[in-house]
C-alpha cells in the first residue's frame, strides 16, 4: 500500500501527463447518463488505454475488473490535487465524468 500511496504523490506532483489530457478529452466527449456495466467497463478500459495505466489495462484484458476498479481509484486520487481538474479550470467537467464513473464502476465491483 505505500508504493501506491507514493505513486499517487508523485504523480500529483507531476500533473496530468498529455496522454492523461487527451485520455480526459476523449473520455468527455462520450455520454454516460445511460452506461450499462459493459459499457461503463469498455469506455473506462479505452480511458486506461488512453491514459497509458498499463496495470489498470492489464486487469481490464484479463476481466479482473475489482483489481481494474482499484487502479481507476488510485489513478482518479492521484490526478485530483492536479490544477487543470479544479473547478472551474480546463479538465474539470472531465475529471468530474470520469470521477463519477469510476466510482459508479467501482460499486458494480466491491
Amino acid at each position: 500500500m505505500k508504493l501506491i500511496t507514493l505513486a499517487s504523490l508523485w504523480l500529483a506532483v507531476a500533473g496530468l501527463s498529455d496522454k492523461e489530457k487527451t485520455a480526459l478529452s476523449v473520455f468527455s466527449q462520450r455520454d454516460h447518463s445511460h452506461n450499462t456495466p459493459a459499457v461503463l467497463a469498455s469506455e473506462l478500459s479505452e480511458y486506461a488505454i488512453n491514459a497509458e495505466l498499463s496495470n489498470v489495462r492489464s486487469s481490464f484484458s484479463k476481466r479482473q475488473y475489482p483489481l481494474a476498479a482499484q487502479g481507476l481509484l488510485v489513478h482518479v486520487r492521484s490526478i485530483s490535487s492536479d490544477p487543470l481538474v479544479q473547478p472551474g479550470k480546463q479538465y474539470s467537467q472531465p475529471f468530474m465524468m470520469l470521477n463519477g464513473c469510476v466510482n459508479e464502476f467501482n460499486s458494480l465491483y466491491k
